[in-house]
């Protein structure tokens, strides 16, 4: 208490208000282990009590005391308010409403997070002229800490990519993503820039911290926030140059942000014309990654979320399908292309304008824009009424511009939309220098009983959200932390399903998913555990609850195809334990009803034709795989899958043709259907045919490596690969192709390097035309010795035995 009395003389409400904030700004430095998204939830539960806190001292205070809330000039509040109610009515005819109310475990966002995004604004325009400065310097401080820690980590990367000449990845720092991070950064460099623009003692300090958070910024690699720095930077001088009509240095600011575009641009132009110049190897990372952009390559899985936004929007325009629901816009329109590039999960779509269109219609995107048109509007009323220098209105307006710019290519985060908020209260504060809070006429006589209902009722509500919407979700995540990565027995984790069955938190779009993982884990032990009665008891009661989670789920979420074809593979594992096929049939109807949401999405196809081959109905099976491979034909996998299908109702000529184009799009399966294949092309003489098939498995397994160097495989070779390799250069030999059989005789020296006399010892033969001590043969291995000498080389012996019939 001493400590605040000295900060503080007159402890006050206000005095627990600016504590409180101050504590906030720890937002992106919080992170505990024991989480699930360690980096997410621990920080946005913090925000929330803190602001919940900070509200209910707010309401006190205005019950209590004679003071009263006047907004009557606050647009930008106004704005924020509107948009909230915007995003509510999108949330409420959602097709996901509870999941558009309050997100999920891996963004916690949703209506209750913007709804404390404006309360926190509504506590920060409490604060008076003298305590901005001190929230500033909390806000830097912290950034700092930040940027060290950037840093440091980018140097240790650096040094470790030397060591294994690699290229350096970019740190997350304390924020866990390295875009995120960029973002936040560049909300540090601008309050940095904001305090040296007016504060003349003080400038140099402010820019040193400016320059150290800068430097983190551009090791985070990030290409969206240099392109906005750059713009900022732009627009910002400009300004300055325009309205500093007396100074004559008034260009050197829009000078030094040209010049920096101009550099920006000229080394990414040359690095993209020469990407293996000297330049390419030593300009910045985020350069290089900036000027190797390919929006119809690498990058087009950002195209692909933007497309399927716009798409969205046609089907729900006016409200769209609710905030946090972009993963129903990306089922409904899939792009199997997206196979080719990244994963198929997304629940972004890295433009936050087209995601906000998608997701809350034309009105909760126009209502989004009203809050930027009241941030420029109340920027130029401040400017006008002199309560911001040209300098630091050029930061405030720069920094707009950038974020604006790095939302295209990304999102909201907490992280760094705080301290958007925090600037947009900071403008406010300039042109309303005298806050929300008015002296009200002092009370007399007997307390009215209205201020003090409300006091109850915040007390009580207080109370209420602190419960369901902090300890509530705090529980349930750390029990699904347990789930996820396990660290005690079976039993000690399965006790963790009762925890998250009987939770309430809203935020459970992974509990069941997460669940089912866990059973489908067990999967080797499920014989054993039926034959134990408790431990059959546990497992059924753990088969209950996560079905029930998913039902649960499903009704909140019935848009949500991955979620269907989640809850049919837990179907399938309950079928395996249960010996019942109820759970099949339940689960094939499930993986339909995935399929007819999302008709383009490759996974519960694949699904369904693993649960028909299990049945063995291998020609449903055969049909659902050939609707894969007509998805996207360039996608190796549904190939793969339907040779098998063929192999299983002995179509061999089609399993072989599905096998190659397989191979030829990358795509390398289990190696005993390689072996079954070839083994079939053997027993009906058709050895070229087989040599070709085995001879293409190991390079698309292996690359050209397996062939012509480095001289061994520098990782673990399967027993199967090694027969393979021993035996495909006989197949050659027995074909009279002598230049094929030496060069794929490579392969056994590169797998094994023991090998290598006998390789040497066989090429000498066929060079030599000695090849008949070898065509009666299936392996170059000495199986013969090996085997009469019982020799403890499992590896080898393995090998023997996979073409020890006579072929």
């Amino acid at each position: 208490m001493r400590v605040l009395e000295r900060l503080w003389p007159d402890i006050s409400w206000r005095s627990a208000i600016i504590v409180l904030l101050i504590a906030s700004l720890l937002v992106p430095v919080i992170v505990s282990s024991g989480f699930f998204f360690p980096y997410v939830v621990p920080r946005n539960l913090f925000f929330r009590v803190v602001i919940e806190l900070g509200t209910a001292v707010l309401i006190w205070s205005l019950c209590f005391e004679s003071r009263e809330l006047d907004l009557r000039y606050e647009p930008i509040f106004w704005a924020l308010v509107v948009f909230v109610g915007a995003t509510f009515v999108s949330a409420f005819v959602s097709p996901a409403r509870t999941h558009s109310f309050f997100g999920d475990f891996e963004r916690m966002g949703g209506v209750w997070a913007w709804l404390h995004l404006v309360l926190f604004f509504l506590l920060l325009r409490t604060l008076r002229e003298e305590d901005w400065r001190q929230v500033l310097n909390g806000a830097l401080a912290v950034s700092m800490f930040v940027s060290v820690k950037a840093i440091a980590e980018h140097s240790h990367l650096a040094r470790s990519s030397l060591l294994a000449d690699s290229v350096a990845a970019a740190g997350p720092s304390t924020v866990g993503n390295s875009g995120l991070l960029a973002a936040y950064l560049l909300f540090a460099v601008a309050i940095a820039g904001y305090l040296a623009s007016t504060s003349v003692k003080h400038r140099l300090l402010y820019l040193a911290a400016g320059g150290v958070n800068l430097l983190a910024l551009i090791y985070a690699e990030n290409r969206s926030t240099v392109i906005g720095l750059v713009l900022g930077s732009i627009i910002g001088g400009v300004i300055f140059a325009t309205l500093s009509i007396r100074s004559r240095r008034r260009w050197i600011a829009p000078s030094a942000a040209l010049a920096l575009a101009c550099l920006v641009a000229s080394i990414s132009a040359g690095i993209r014309a020469f990407p293996s110049s000297t330049l390419a190897r030593r300009a910045p990372m985020v350069l290089q990654r900036l000027a190797l952009t390919n929006p119809a390559g690498s990058d087009e899985s950002r195209t692909m979320q933007w497309r399927a936004a716009i798409e969205g929007f046609e089907d729900r325009p006016l409200l769209g399908f609710g905030l946090e629901n972009h993963a129903l816009v990306w089922s409904a329109h899939f792009d199997p292309g997206i196979y080719h590039i990244d994963t198929d999960v997304y629940d972004r779509t890295h433009n936050e304008f087209l995601e906000l269109l998608a997701t809350t219609g034309l009105i909760g995107t126009i209502a989004f824009f009203g809050i930027w048109v009241a941030i420029g509007v109340t920027l130029y009323r401040a400017y006008r009424e002199d309560m911001l220098s040209a300098s630091a209105l050029a930061v405030l307006t720069g920094l707009q511009v950038a974020y604006a710019t790095f939302l295209i290519f990304w999102f909201v985060d907490l992280n760094s939309t705080m301290l958007w908020i925090l600037c947009a209260a900071l403008i406010a504060s300039r042109a309303n220098p005298r806050g929300v809070i008015r002296s009200g006429v002092e009370q007399r006589g007997p307390r009215r009983a209205f201020p003090l209902g409300v006091a109850f009722a915040s007390a009580v509500l207080l109370v209420a959200a602190l419960y369901t919407e902090a300890y509530v979700p705090l529980r349930a995540n750390q029990a699904l932390a347990r789930v996820d990565s396990p660290r005690g027995s079976v039993r000690e984790t399965l006790a963790e399903f009762s925890i998250l069955s009987n939770s309430s938190a809203h935020q459970t779009e992974h509990t069941p998913i997460v669940m089912s993982e866990f059973l489908g884990s067990l999967r080797p032990r499920f014989r054993e555990m039926r034959r134990d009665p408790t431990e059959n008891r546990m497992i059924a009661r753990a088969f209950a609850q996560t079905i029930s989670a998913f039902d649960r789920e499903i009704h909140r979420d019935s848009l949500n195809d991955r979620l269907y074809a989640h809850d049919a593979s837990l179907l399938m594992e309950a079928a395996t334990f249960f010996e019942s096929r109820s759970y099949l049939d339940q689960a094939v109807e499930l993986l339909h009803k995935a399929i007819d949401l999302s008709p383009r999405r490759i996974q519960q196809r694949l699904l369904l034709a693993s649960l028909y081959n299990e049945e063995n109905d291998y020609e449903r099976a055969r049909v659902v795989l050939g609707d894969a491979v007509k998805i996207d034909p360039q996608l190796g996998e549904p190939r793969y899958r339907l040779a098998e299908a063929y192999l299983k109702i002995s179509q061999s000529d089609s399993a072989l043709v599905m096998l190659e184009s397989s191979l030829r799009l990358g795509y390398v399966g289990s190696p005993e259907t390689y072996l079954a294949m070839g083994k079939r092309l053997e027993f009906s003489a058709r050895t070229a045919e087989a040599a070709t098939l085995y001879s293409n498995y190991l390079e698309a397994k292996y690359t050209r490596a397996v062939w012509s160097g480095p001289g061994t495989i520098d990782k673990s070779v399967p027993t199967s690969d090694i027969a393979v390799a021993a035996h495909l250069p006989l197949l050659y030999v027995r074909s009279q192709e002598s230049e094929l059989a030496i060069k794929t005789a490579a392969a056994l020296a590169a797998f094994d390097s023991s090998r290598t006399s006998i390789v040497e010892r066989f090429v000498s033969d066929v060079g030599s035309r000695r090849r008949l001590r070898w065509v009666a043969r299936n392996s170059l291995l000495p199986c013969e010795s090996i085997r009469a000498s019982r020799s403890g080389d499992s590896i080898a012996l393995g090998a023997c035995g996979v073409f020890r019939r006579k072929l």
